[in-house]
């Protein structure tokens, strides 16, 4: 088996998004996720909402947090501000060739394609795995029943035979 830690050490930065519900699976399965980053030297990005969002910035306060304050137009606040966020923090991760780790709550909606640019159809999980993949980013996805689901650009040396392990 691989372990996951083995699997994010080569990427500089890894960026996290997913449900915003607090007590979710998701977030849950995010809280078993993040041991795996702490002995690691990768940057982490992540937003500014509660869930998932909330879990990684307790354990990284150093993370670099993408605000949707930051993408008000004219003071307020509006959808496209959490499209806006969301893009951000993808864009910063594969400018710097990381890893997207998603948590999403759902399945994916009906709408949502691989894309340069953000189409969430109501899910920002979703949509940013899709704008991950439409800018040739890594990206991991964590399903609500622990499935791990990876793609990546680049061929990743994984031993023939490899599998993945959460835990």
């Amino acid at each position: 088996m691989v372990s996951l830690a083995s699997f994010v050490a080569p990427f500089p930065c890894v960026a996290l998004s997913g449900s915003r519900v607090g007590s979710s699976s998701a977030s849950v399965s995010c809280r078993a996720f993040l041991p795996v980053l702490g002995g690691l030297s990768a940057s982490v990005g992540v937003g500014c909402a509660c869930g998932v969002d909330s879990v990684v910035r307790s354990a990284f306060p150093s993370a670099c947090v993408f605000r949707v304050s930051s993408f008000a137009a004219g003071g307020r606040v509006s959808r496209a501000s959490f499209a806006l966020r969301s893009s951000a923090l993808v864009s910063w991760c594969a400018s710097r060739g990381g890893l997207l780790v998603a948590f999403p709550l759902g399945a994916c909606p009906v709408g949502v394609a691989v894309s340069s640019f953000f189409r969430g159809c109501g899910s920002g999980s979703w949509g940013s795995v899709a704008l991950a993949l439409g800018l040739g980013c890594s990206v991991l996805v964590v399903s609500v029943c622990g499935l791990l689901w990876f793609t990546s650009p680049v061929p990743f040396p994984a031993p023939v035979g490899g599998q993945l392990s959460l835990f």
